[in-house]
């Protein structure tokens, strides 16, 4: 007895034994199927995975977009409303805004006075209206501002 249990033995373990290698070859395959099976489910959920990270890129990218359009006309609004204010002080004379001096709406700068000593000049007004004694260079910049606001608001 103790004979044929090492004979048996040693058939299994050179895989000689016909009653062994039938279950075994059955194992073997079932694991192929399965290895075979795990990798597709694998490729599966990494392409699910990639997917859903591009869709909420995507989400992500549409609610900037939106979220800056929104700031945008919300700027712009202000913006215009800003200007139409600004018009209406300066129409309706009542210029209390440094915008909207009496130099901002058609006086011209030369070089000299940007050049040379700034010096404060009298203005002669007759009539309700208020006068700001402002420098060349601040009435500039002013107009400046308003005409970079203005081409902005143009453009857009």
């Amino acid at each position: 007895d103790l004979n044929q249990v090492k004979v048996k033995l040693d058939e299994v373990l050179t895989g000689k034994a016909g009653e062994y290698r039938e279950p075994l070859a059955t194992l073997q395959h079932n694991m192929m199927l399965g290895t075979q099976v795990a990798g597709v489910y694998r490729d599966l959920c990494l392409q699910m995975v990639k997917h859903k990270y591009e869709c909420d890129l995507q989400g992500a990218r549409q609610h900037l977009e939106s979220e800056r359009n929104l700031l945008f006309d919300a700027m712009k609004t202000e913006l215009l409303d800003k200007i139409r204010r600004l018009e209406e002080d300066s129409q309706s004379g009542d210029l209390t805004s440094e915008w909207w001096s009496d130099g901002v709406k058609g006086r011209k700068c030369n070089r000299r006075s940007l050049s040379g000593p700034e010096k404060k000049k009298k203005a002669l007004v007759s009539g309700p209206f208020n006068v700001y004694m402002l420098r060349d260079i601040d009435i500039l910049e002013d107009w400046a501002a308003i005409q970079k606001v203005h081409i902005f608001i143009i453009h857009c």
